[in-house]
């Protein structure tokens, strides 16, 4: 395994609001991927959980905010597979998954497939209810992969080609179906209005009964973020919108690489020019963190202290950065670690879940890393012969799907 001095990084920032980072002609100190102490997943699952794990996981990144950040959530450390479930899969279109990444609530994991909506139940993953007379959206958010579905209030959002359907929770009956334009990416939830990506734009509809209260044309997300009132979406350029009317309240031209995260008054954004923190209020630029042409950043996780992030060099392997946030400057660099074709997922407790390629020489490779916040030491990781997408992720538990309709859950202290 590396050593923390080889994986700490020891480049030099520059003292001002755009940060070039020295010293490092590839993406990370070191090449070689992390080797978790602690690999899981390929043995017999248990029976389920003797007690139910608490907190929920209601969008793929956690809340409205896109940060992929639960407060006050310990993480499984110490993890064992509490059970297995394949579903039906089906292939829809030319989606690059068969399955969509889970969501959480009220003790129930929630997916889908080309077979349908899934609820299973998260103490043992038995199947709950299946809705098969829907076909999910798929989105470039995650690849061209399924949308997951969002749930809020009792209610389960699934977007379609058709549309969007709203579900109740408890039972997978229909609550209401609003056919007024395709999805064409991960619906939002905040407050009483659920904000849909479309092929033409942003619609704002109403959770109650699903009517449209605003619809904009001409701005592109694969995934917004709301927050203090405003809608926040990325295309072309990062666009701020009124959550209540859909007017534009301002434009930066600034292009995300994927989907905008918004915390604490600052919009963050990884893009083709460096890791990019926007002011929420009027889009002026707060900082940028800038490694060099070629180099990108994934769609950042954002934790009160640290934001984690995924570059990707082009010439070289993606490396998960680790940074400290700090005021209104840019942040510092704290940690980076080879993840190979990847992402930073979630981030909780101490420590951050990353996906990554693997190694040639494992069989399987483990490909659900999780790295400790402080040193970005890899503690332990998830093992499938298949491709998991993003986690929900529990206190003391976690679910995770893989692209082929596997979906498994860990606990442990």
């Amino acid at each position: 395994m590396p050593s923390i001095t080889r994986r700490t990084f020891l480049g030099t920032l520059a003292a001002s609001a755009s940060v070039g980072v020295a010293g490092c002609s590839s993406s990370c100190p070191d090449s070689d991927a992390p080797e978790p102490s602690v690999v899981v997943g390929t043995g017999e699952a248990g029976s389920g959980f003797e007690t139910l794990p608490g907190g929920a996981w209601p969008s793929p990144r956690f809340d409205a905010g896109n940060t992929g950040h639960p407060p006050s959530r310990r993480p499984p450390t110490d993890p064992s597979l509490r059970w297995r479930t394949t579903l039906p899969a089906p292939r829809v279109d030319d989606a690059r998954a068969d399955a969509s990444a889970p969501t959480v609530a009220d003790g129930q994991v929630y997916l889908t497939t080309g077979a349908g909506a899934f609820a299973l139940a998260l103490r043992d993953g038995a199947e709950r209810w299946h809705v098969d007379d829907l076909t999910p959206a798929t989105t470039d958010h995650y690849g061209n992969e399924l949308v997951p579905p969002v749930v809020d209030d009792g209610r389960v959002y699934v977007a379609t080609g058709a549309g969007v359907v709203a579900l109740h929770a408890d039972d997978g009956t229909t609550a209401w179906r609003n056919t007024d334009a395709a999805a064409a990416g991960v619906p939002t939830v905040s407050g009483d209005t659920l904000f849909v990506p479309t092929a033409d734009g942003l619609i704002g509809l109403a959770t109650d009964d699903g009517s449209r209260r605003w619809a904009v044309d001409g701005v592109n997300t694969s995934l917004p973020a709301v927050a203090d009132g405003t809608v926040v979406v990325g295309g072309e350029e990062t666009v701020a919108l009124d959550a209540a009317t859909g007017d534009r309240r301002w434009s930066a031209p600034v292009r995300p690489e994927a989907h905008p995260v918004v915390a604490d008054g600052t919009v963050y954004l990884g893009t083709y020019e460096g890791l990019v923190g926007l002011r929420l209020d009027d889009g002026s630029e707060r900082w940028r963190v800038d490694r060099g042409s070629g180099r990108t950043f994934s769609a950042p996780v954002v934790t009160p202290e640290t934001i984690y992030a995924v570059e990707r060099p082009g010439e070289a392997p993606d490396a998960t950065f680790a940074l400290d946030r700090g005021g209104d400057g840019p942040p510092d660099p704290r940690w980076c670690s080879y993840v190979g074709d990847g992402a930073v997922a979630a981030a909780a407790g101490g420590h951050a879940f990353a996906l990554q390629s693997g190694s040639s020489d494992q069989r399987p490779p483990p490909q659900l890393v999780a790295f400790t916040a402080r040193f970005g030491e890899a503690t332990w990781g998830y093992a499938t012969a298949e491709r998991p997408l993003p986690p929900a992720l529990l206190d003391g538990a976690l679910v995770s799907v893989t692209d082929r309709g596997t979906a498994v859950a860990f606990g442990g202290a």
